[in-house]
This record gives C-alpha cells, sequence and structure tokens, in this order.
C-alpha cells in the first residue's frame, strides 16, 4: 500500500477513530470464551496481548513483576546505567521463582544495623548466612552455566537469619549470634530438587526456608513454602519457573554489550528500543544482536512493510509497530513523519504474516476498543503507556493536585526523560536550547492496580471478539470486516445528548 509510487495521487491513511468493526453471526455464548492468549515473540507465549512499554515513567521492576502475574510482559526500559538495568531484571526473576538460585547472602559478623538496610534495599526478610571474605568478592555473578544458573563461587552454608531472629533485637549484635546455625538446619541437596520434593520436606519438618546444597554443603538456592503454591494459571513463566521479562536496549556499539548482560542475568526478550527502526543502524543491530545474544530480539518502531521487510530479513523475533502515535509523542508535528496507526498495521501485518513474525501494535490505543481493532486489523499483541503509567504499580510518583492523585507521564524522546537518564547514567544534561524534544510530559489521573486495568482491557477485547463472532485473536482478523465511518458517526460512536454523571 504505502510503497506505491506517490506521485499517483497521495493516499488516505487512517487511524482507529475512523474505522469500526461490523457485528458478524456469533455462536459464542459468553466473551470469557474468548481467547486472548498470543507471542509478541517467535518464542515467547503471553497469555494476555499486553505489554509494558519501556518508559521511565511506566515500567520498571514492580511494572514487570506484575505484567508477567498477570498474563503479560514487562519491558525495562533503558534510561538508566546497564548495572542498574541488570539489577532491576535480577529483582523480576527472584520476585516468583519456587527456587530463588542465587539468594541473598550476609556474614557471619554482619552487624543487625546492615542486614536491615539490606533487607529494606532488597526487599527481602531471609538471609543465608557465609564466610564475610567470601561474600566481597562475589558480588559479580551475573555470567550463567549452561544450564541457565548463575555461575559464582562456593560459599558455604553456615545458617540462616529471618527478619523474626531480628525483632526487637539491638541494632549492634553480630548474626552469628541470631542466626539458625548450619547444625540445627533441615537442607536438600540440588539434585533431588523439585516441587513435590521440597513440598513434603517442608511439610514433615513443619519448615517455611529450605536451603539447597551441593555435597560440598555450598549454597546452591533457597525455597520458600510460599512459593511452592499453585501457580495462577494467568502467570507467564520461564523454564526455571520465573516469571519473564524484557529489557530495552538501544543501537550503539555499547548496547550490544549491555544486551549481553541483561540476557546472562535472566532476560528473556530483548527489545530494540528505537525512534526509527527503518534504518541501517537499527538493522545493522538486529543483525548484531542476533550473533550475541540466544533470546529473541523485537525490533522497530516502524511503520511500514518495508521496514518490517528488512528487520524481519536481519533476524528480528518480533516486529514493534508505530512511529508519532503516542499520546506524550509530537514526532509528526516535528518532523513531518509517520503513518496513522490502522493504516500502519494494515501495510506491516500481511509482511509479518508473510514471515509468520509476530506483531506489536504500540501506540494510538485510547481504549480497549482500539486494541481491539489492533488485533482484528493483523497485530499480535499491544504496547501500552499512558494506560499504564497512571498505576500504583509504575515508577512514576504520586502527586496530589486540587484533591486528585495524579502521576506523571512523559515521552522518551523529551526533555525531561532525557535529563533523568544523563543524571542516572553519570553523563551531561542535554542542552534546553540544542535539544530538539519529540516528545512532552504531564500528568494523568491515578489509576489503582494494574491487574485490574489490564482486565477491564481483557474484557473489552473479549466483547469485540465475541461480537466478531471470534473464539481467538486468528478467528477475529479471519472474521473482521472494517468500515469506514465519517465523523459524525465518530460523533455517534460516544456519549452524546446528556450530561455525564
Amino acid at each position: 500500500m504505502l510503497s506505491s509510487n506517490w506521485r499517483n495521487g497521495i493516499q488516505t491513511a487512517l487511524t482507529f477513530d475512523d474505522v469500526l468493526m461490523v457485528p458478524q453471526y456469533s455462536t459464542i455464548e459468553s466473551r470469557t470464551n474468548c481467547i486472548v492468549e498470543t507471542h509478541c515473540s517467535q518464542n515467547i507465549k503471553l497469555k494476555i496481548p499486553f505489554i509494558s512499554s519501556p518508559m521511565d515513567t511506566v515500567t520498571e521492576t514492580e511494572m514487570a513483576i506484575h505484567m508477567a502475574a498477570n498474563g503479560g510482559l514487562g519491558v525495562i526500559h533503558r534510561f538508566m546505567t546497564t548495572n542498574e538495568q541488570v539489577e532491576q531484571i535480577k529483582k523480576v526473576k527472584r520476585s516468583e521463582a519456587y527456587i530463588k538460585n542465587r539468594p541473598f547472602v550476609v556474614g557471619l559478623n554482619y552487624t543487625l544495623k546492615k542486614v536491615l538496610i539490606l533487607a529494606e534495599e532488597w526487599k527481602c526478610k531471609t538471609f543465608l548466612v557465609t564466610d564475610d571474605n567470601l561474600i566481597e568478592n562475589n558480588e559479580d555473578y551475573e555470567e550463567t552455566d549452561e544450564t541457565g544458573s548463575p555461575r559464582y563461587k562456593s560459599l558455604p552454608l553456615l545458617g540462616i537469619i529471618t527478619n523474626r531472629d531480628c525483632y526487637e533485637q539491638p541494632l549492634t549484635k553480630l548474626v552469628k549470634e541470631l542466626m539458625t546455625p548450619r547444625e540445627k538446619l533441615v537442607t536438600l541437596h540440588y539434585l533431588d530438587v523439585s516441587k513435590e520434593n521440597a513440598r513434603q520436606k517442608m511439610l514433615s519438618h513443619k519448615l517455611e526456608k529450605l536451603p539447597v546444597v551441593d555435597d560440598k554443603n555450598n549454597i546452591k538456592g533457597l525455597i520458600n513454602l510460599k512459593d511452592l503454591k499453585i501457580d495462577s494459571e494467568l502467570k507467564v513463566l520461564d523454564q526455571m519457573g520465573r516469571l519473564i521479562v524484557g529489557g530495552a536496549v538501544g543501537a550503539n556499539d555499547d548496547e550490544i554489550t549491555r544486551a549481553k548482560r541483561l540476557v546472562n542475568s535472566g532476560c528473556d526478550v530483548i527489545v530494540l528500543d528505537v525512534a526509527n527502526g527503518h534504518s541501517q543502524l537499527a538493522i545493522r543491530t538486529v543483525e548484531q544482536l542476533k550473533k550475541e545474544v540466544n533470546v529473541d530480539v523485537i525490533a522497530g518502531s516502524i511503520a511500514t512493510g518495508d521496514g518490517a521487510r528488512r528487520l524481519i530479513q536481519a533476524g528480528a523475533d518480533g516486529i514493534r509497530c508505530g512511529i508519532g502515535n503516542g499520546s506524550i509523542c509530537i514526532t509528526r508535528v516535528v518532523s513531518g513523519c509517520g503513518v496513522p496507526q490502522f493504516s500502519a498495521l494494515m501495510d506491516v501485518a500481511p509482511v509479518c504474516k508473510e514471515y509468520k513474525i509476530p506483531l506489536m501494535s504500540d501506540g494510538g490505543n485510547k481504549n480497549s476498543g482500539n486494541m481491539c481493532k489492533a488485533l482484528a486489523v493483523g497485530a499480535d499483541c499491544i504496547m501500552l503507556g499512558r494506560l499504564l503509567a497512571g498505576c500504583q504499580e509504575s515508577p512514576s510518583k504520586e502527586i496530589y493536585r486540587e484533591g486528585k492523585i495524579l502521576k506523571v507521564y512523559r515521552g522518551m524522546a523529551g526533555f525531561g526523560a532525557n535529563v533523568s537518564k544523563a543524571q542516572r547514567t553519570g553523563k551531561d544534561e542535554p542542552s534546553s536550547t540544542a535539544f530538539s524534544p519529540e516528545g512532552v510530559e504531564g500528568y494523568i489521573p491515578f489509576a489503582g492496580k494494574v491487574s485490574i486495568v489490564l482486565e477491564q482491557f481483557k474484557k473489552g477485547i473479549q466483547s469485540g471478539m465475541s461480537y466478531c463472532g471470534a473464539s481467538n485473536i486468528e478467528e477475529l482478523q479471519k472474521n473482521v470486516q472494517f468500515i469506514q465511518m465519517t465523523n459524525a458517526g465518530f460523533v455517534e460512536s460516544g456519549v452524546h445528548g446528556i450530561t455525564k454523571i
């Protein structure tokens, strides 16, 4: 469509508010029967079609945890140091795994004060105890072995200390005075680890914590009884029972190193996060990433079929479509470039279908109706920014103004986001006169828990699917019939003729 010669006439391009889906004959008795499972890349399957955007007011550790716990995917943004991003990936991985392969450790001679500081920093209530000197030389354990487990020097198990041991104790007391020593601990050999073995041993000994060791009593992990509970059907887990998480990278040489470190820390999918993915630089970066990392790479952003084809041929496992359509993006105003999202998806989707590569629609999702239209026209999943930035789990701080709770939301190509990036990475801040922003920032209403927000979006999409007689996304794309509507039709589609309460 968009590749035709423009001299033959300027084409009309449409966005979601220009079209409607025509209701079809349906045998679906309840919208809850509509299945919304999908893929965001060739090897990453989601239980709901939602991905949180890699923005500094949308996705950090907490949002990523809750996205995967509710069936989606969180992509941690790159406007921070590599070390910080790596640590956030690790926190997501530690949050739900029934066995923590690299549990938090403290030394025999640590004071209670130091332990409490670490507990607050790491959001941890239980520590295994080992030799102080060995800990100091074991801080970097990002590399993994052939099984995917962290590789680090041997740390002997000397005891365990929990928040109960610390209750109303002097801050000057040492760990060795408060801990439960090794001789009183029940442990599990790492070769015998399974959920059933761990559950039986913990129940028979009335344990809440079970250290995992090897033949030489070296620490191999820690199992919490609460983590052995039956997993929610919604959670998206990796092969080791941990929540999945994505990490964003840029397109310069340093970002290849960043990507490798993210993957070594447990990242399941890399998202090439650049403004113009339809470029030689982005294509070359995809080629490099596919040589250097062994996880899926989602590439973008693009707005044409040709852009998608070039990235796929470079090795992309997923495509991100959307330029200038976000609520805080002014790329189209500043540069004059972009494609209305519905038409962009119409051009990109056939290419992705040809190569069997999942397509992500990013931006323009004002409501669940637009999300359903995006899926119907060919997208496999939806990336959400503003609609999640107001949630309790977003990293943006709450602000109280005129009796209302608000949260800050800003574009990553804006001045504020780039100042924050410079501060977090220790680089020079951009000049307000030399910097040309393509994003703005503002306030949005507090939206509550992300689980509730995602559930409402899912139900809206299921409603649209039921009207189209589709029990899954594939059937939706097969059954859908679109009509273009006038502005009067759009007005008629919304609330009109009354004053809303």
